[in-house]
């Protein structure tokens, strides 16, 4: 017995060690597998949007759950919501903008995460943010300043 715990030890347990590291990592790199890809057009309020589209009723408490970007061509893409794309719900002003969002498409679901908000206006590009004047601090959404506590304003800045 002594002898097969032996060899159990010196063999076996170092190959399921590195299968098991393997396994996780692998799966580690699934996971986080994704596509970087802009898409441009409003970000509206799903449900609204679909019963507008297709004249399904939709109950009430669905109105303003999922925000998606409505492409020129009408097709919509629900966003994740994390704190840039809750800036669409926090502010108005973003879902009357027409805008260029550069999104993150995980292979495992429908919906994409925001990582950089740009206005489109007849004027030109502008990047989108709120900005703290007293503290000199960027933030993806409208709220109290974080260091602060003060008023942050929209800032756009203007993109080459």
């Amino acid at each position: 017995m002594l002898n097969a715990e032996c060899v159990m030890r010196k063999w076996v347990e170092p190959f399921f060690c590195a299968w098991l590291f393997a396994s996780f990592a692998l799966a580690d790199e699934q996971r986080a597998a994704f596509q970087t890809e802009t898409i441009s057009g409003r970000v509206v309020f799903l449900a609204e949007a679909v019963q507008k589209e297709s004249g399904i009723a939709v109950v009430p408490e669905a109105r303003e759950r999922v925000l998606s970007l409505q492409e020129k061509d009408g097709k919509l893409v629900p966003l994740l919501e994390d704190v840039r794309a809750r800036a669409f719900r926090r502010d108005e002003r973003l879902r009357e903008m027409e805008v260029e969002l550069v999104v993150r498409r995980y292979a495992i679901s429908p919906l994409v995460q925001v990582i950089r908000v740009f206005e489109i206006a007849a004027d030109g590009k502008y990047e989108i943010d709120y900005w703290c004047e007293i503290c000199s601090i960027a933030m993806f959404e409208k709220k109290d300043c974080e260091c602060c506590q003060g008023e942050v304003a929209l800032r756009r800045t203007r993109v080459e």
